[in-house]
């Protein structure tokens, strides 16, 4: 029996004049932005969670369709990139890719720390005890550097502890992530170059 169908998320997506002039894609401060955002997100994790990545191309290829200002296109058009190529790693290693963590390091891997934040929060809601403590080290490293994109030093700083917190406290369960050393010496840092994590997908 075929899945229901969900609403498309870009048809939600309105296109509003405003006296407000945008020079970069913020999402924090800017609706659209987010809006854009959220949506290609949403297709990303159901792409991976479906094996269907003509969901988010189709989000993209909508959206693009709109009159949209080039800050927004170029970033749909980044974003589609970094997918595709997400999907080809995962299609390489599908075998290797027993874990959400797994899967979780090839998107961090291109700097798509929302999408990380997105893919682990779903597996977050659903875990228990030390899974759940640990997936959140995991979530808030990305929302550090969510935010650390943007210049947000505090929000980052804030994140970037926490996360160095759960991280030590339960790095046996990353025994997947090769140089989580790495990584903890730059959340305490607050270090914005993001270090590239090595998995057995190195190997």
């Amino acid at each position: 029996m075929s899945q229901p169908m969900e609403a498309a998320c870009y048809l939600d997506i309105k296109i509003k004049r405003s006296p407000k002039i945008t020079f970069r894609f913020d999402p924090f401060t800017d609706r659209l932005s987010r809006d854009i955002r959220n949506c290609l997100s949403t297709e990303f994790v159901r792409s991976l969670n479906l094996k269907r990545p003509e969901l988010y191309r189709n989000a993209g290829h909508e959206l693009l369709k709109k009159n949209l200002a080039s800050i927004y296109r170029d970033y749909i058009h980044r974003r589609l990139q970094r997918y595709d190529s997400v999907f080809e790693q995962i299609e390489k290693h599908q075998t290797r890719i027993i874990d959400s963590v797994l899967t979780a390091i090839v998107i961090w891997n291109y700097r798509l720390f929302f999408e990380v934040h997105e893919q682990l929060e779903g597996i977050w809601h659903q875990s228990r005890g030390e899974q759940r403590q640990a997936l959140g080290g995991l979530i808030k490293a990305a929302g550090a550097y969510i935010h650390m994109e943007q210049g947000h030093q505090q929000a980052a700083s804030r994140l970037a502890s926490k996360s160095y917190e759960l991280l030590t406290k339960h790095r046996d369960f990353f025994s997947t992530i090769g140089n989580l050393n790495d990584l903890l010496d730059k959340l305490k840092a607050v270090d914005p170059d993001p270090p590239r994590l090595y998995s057995i997908l190195d190997q």
